[in-house]
């Protein structure tokens, strides 16, 4: 009897098409959860640049990189170089390392030939490619230059916000105030140095402007580097100094203690004397403040009359009375700003009507003016000739 092949078991073969599926849903529900977050939360687009102001960024994009690829090869010579120097105890004064000329390649080729030593050898031929490499790079941005406009030069004493506006000015003719506008929104780069490249663009009202090394001996990159490693020395140094007048402070704060502990009695004299002195600081400031202020009673007239501070009557002018000094219960200390406030609220009126200051011989308008808010709301009083405010007593009627 012919044996059964065994089936393969329901069990293993369906769980597998069930997690495909199951994993084929997940994959489209996250596709559009992406989609729908991308759309949602995506801000309003930026300034839109045209593509050939984009294929003028995207060029001085690919020099910039084409003259940090010529820098680091130049390091790299110069670190050859000085490996040279240090197993040959010489230079190469023969030719010009960084831009051979055939007849130059010739010489060096010749000495690679003659040397015996197979290190200093290496060396030179290493030199050799090097320099090769550097003047294929250099016709690269020389090839891709002539795509582009004539660059500015960078001269000393030059800045990018004056050779944007020069340009747009100058060369473009553009108005003044437009001119500052599109320069206004494009990042300029600060500080440049001679010989950098400053590349700017200008068609149909768009303005781009763009920095490469050229022949400066230091990149924009580096650059900023510098500028951001003199601000964390200075950081450091600043931290350091702090540092320094801290442990100067310790080492005061341990010779005063010394001191103390061993002068005790003359420390309670110390004391002493700094709590007098204290005490006639405090008197002296509080009569600088009394010399220097107005004291005065802001109220309603009825009110003012009720504490006896101003009286008057009929066919009887109102004056000041002479009452106890505690009854002006606000200062205006006239070092400061020489001015009182005044609101109906906190009077408790609809509107002011006027205000009156008395005694009577203070003149307005000549020793102090009033200006009330066109609601009546609000006023003013502007105390103008202070000296002769200072230590008075004045009362203020507002109705």
């Amino acid at each position: 009897m012919a044996q059964e092949q065994p089936k393969v078991p329901f069990s293993q073969a369906e769980p597998e098409k069930k997690a495909r599926k199951l994993y084929f849903a997940i994959g489209a529900l996250a596709l559009v959860i992406v989609l729908l977050a991308f759309f949602l939360l995506k801000g309003p687009a930026g300034p839109k640049v045209s593509p050939k102001m984009k294929q003028m960024e995207e060029t001085v994009q690919q020099i910039q990189q084409l003259e940090s690829s010529i820098q680091e090869k130049q390091n790299e010579v110069f670190s050859v170089l000085n490996e040279y120097k240090k197993k040959t105890g010489e230079d190469l004064p023969e030719v010009n390392i960084m831009n051979l000329t055939p007849e130059q390649k010739k010489v060096l080729e010749e000495k690679i030939r003659n040397e015996k030593d197979v290190s200093i050898k290496s060396l030179l031929q290493d030199i050799l490619d090097k320099n090769s490499d550097i003047q294929n790079l250099n016709a690269r941005v020389q090839e891709l230059e002539t795509l582009l406009p004539k660059p500015h030069r960078v001269e000393k004493g030059e800045n990018h916000y004056q050779i944007a506006m020069n340009f747009l000015l100058n060369e473009k003719g553009v108005d003044k105030a437009r001119a500052m506008e599109l320069v206004e929104r494009t990042a300029l780069f600060e500080p440049i140095v001679p010989g950098f490249k400053i590349w700017n663009f200008y068609a149909e009202d768009e303005y781009g402007t763009f920095i490469t090394q050229g022949t400066a001996p230091i990149s924009p990159n580096q650059i900023q580097r510098k500028v951001k490693k003199e601000l964390v020395d200075a950081k450091d140094k600043a931290i350091a100094e702090k540092d320094k007048l801290q442990n100067d402070i310790n080492e005061m704060e341990s010779r005063r203690a010394e001191l103390i502990s061993q002068l005790d009695l003359l420390n309670q004299e110390k004391e002493s004397m700094l709590g007098r002195m204290s005490d006639l600081n405090q008197q002296n400031l509080e009569m600088q403040v009394a010399l220097n202020s107005v004291y005065y009673a802001l109220d309603l007239p009825k009110v003012l009359a009720e504490k006896k501070i101003i009286k008057g009557g009929f066919l009887r002018s109102t004056k000041l009375q002479k009452v106890d000094r505690s009854l002006f219960d606000k200062s205006l200390d006239l070092r400061g700003e020489p001015t009182i406030a005044v609101a109906a609220v906190d009077l408790k009126l609809n509107k002011i009507r006027g205000i009156t200051i008395y005694p009577g011989y203070f003149k307005a308008d000549v020793d102090y003016k009033i200006e009330i808010d066109e609601e009546r709301q609000n006023a003013t009083i502007t105390i103008l000739d202070v000296k002769k405010f200072m230590s008075e007593t004045i009362a203020i009627a507002v109705e």
